[in-house]
């Protein structure tokens, strides 16, 4: 008799153990905690603008489009060998 008391002493634990874990956890069911958790959703998703230190840049706007070409230094450009003159005759 002694085993099977014991086997209902674990039972009545395990039970009882796990009704105090189900009713902590449980969601709450009034129709305002739905409305409150959907809200405390909302304001994890996204800051306001204007609140300090939310993240977003106020300056001005990055320009879209391809980068200004780059023109070579003045230096690198090839010359013209001397004593020719832009038409390229020498004399």
């Amino acid at each position: 008799m002694s085993n099977v008391a014991f086997l209902l002493i674990v039972v009545v634990i395990t039970v009882l153990g796990s009704l105090v874990l189900w009713l902590r956890h449980r969601k709450p069911t009034t129709f305002m905690s739905s409305v409150d958790e959907f809200q405390e959703e909302m304001r994890a998703l996204g800051r306001d603008p204007q609140e300090p230190g939310s993240g977003r840049r106020t300056g001005r706007p990055r320009p879209v489009g391809p980068p200004p070409s780059r023109v070579p230094p003045p230096s690198s450009r090839r010359r013209a060998p001397e004593g020719a003159d832009e038409q390229g005759g020498g004399r």
